[in-house]
């Protein structure tokens, strides 16, 4: 068995796009709906083409998001592994309630039902992250958008590492830190400093899509600390 040297965080390169996807795909398998129908087809090659360019086109337009890497070395002079990925986003103006108005939706989910499922998701997603916004009194949020750790590299302390990369930035700025968290992932979110303030978030997606998944998600904030 290896022993991994300490986790460091970095930023992402766009090179490194493609890996990072891959660390998502594997950290979530199938066991997160969101993640399944936001990310359509993640585990496959064409989805994780797609998924790459999406995150790569984001990093690229979005000055406010940080794309983050945890990486560690298995012993020194090995090379780098990149075994973790979050994205941490200021946020001052409230997020489009349409999801066509964020994404390219026919080309993403070509599917009609897919699509509008997916719509129907993401407007009751954006709504406890919107009225966080608007409470913040023009100053806005630090939002945790994406957190995922490779399987095999768990409890090495990458996942806390990203986490408190954000909630420091957020203090150093005043903010409050948000998550729209797993509830496998809670306990670290607490263990930085993250409470509930809703158990589980509501998707009313309509009678037609009662046999799908919906996803199972608690909001999480955090006060500034000074």
């Amino acid at each position: 068995m290896s022993t991994f040297a300490k986790v460091g965080v970095a930023f992402v390169s766009d090179e490194e796009m493609p890996t990072c996807f891959q660390v998502l795909s594997k950290s979530f398998g199938h066991d997160a709906p969101f993640v399944d129908i936001y990310f359509p087809d993640h585990d496959t090659p064409s989805g994780q083409v797609q998924g790459s360019k999406r995150l790569t086109t984001w990093k690229q337009t979005s000055k406010d998001s940080e794309f983050l890497k945890a990486v560690t070395r298995a012993s020194q002079g090995d090379e780098e592994r990149i075994i973790g990925l979050a994205i941490w986003t200021y946020m001052r103006e409230t997020p489009p309630a349409e999801l066509e108005q964020a994404e390219n939706v026919k080309e993403v989910w070509p599917d009609q039902g897919d699509r509008e499922f997916m719509t129907r998701l993401w407007r009751d997603y954006v709504v406890p992250r919107t009225q966080a916004i608007k409470d913040s009194g023009g100053k806005g949020v630090y939002v945790l958008e994406l957190l995922a750790v490779h399987p095999d590299y768990q409890r090495l302390g990458a996942g806390t590492a990203l986490v408190k990369w954000g909630t420091n930035a957020a203090d150093e700025q005043g903010l409050k830190a948000i998550v729209e968290g797993t509830p496998v992932a809670r306990r670290l979110y607490e263990q930085c400093g993250l409470r509930a303030e809703i158990e589980e978030m509501r998707f009313d997606v309509g009678e037609e899509f009662i046999g799908r998944k919906k996803p199972k998600l608690v909001f999480m904030t955090r006060k500034p600390q000074s």
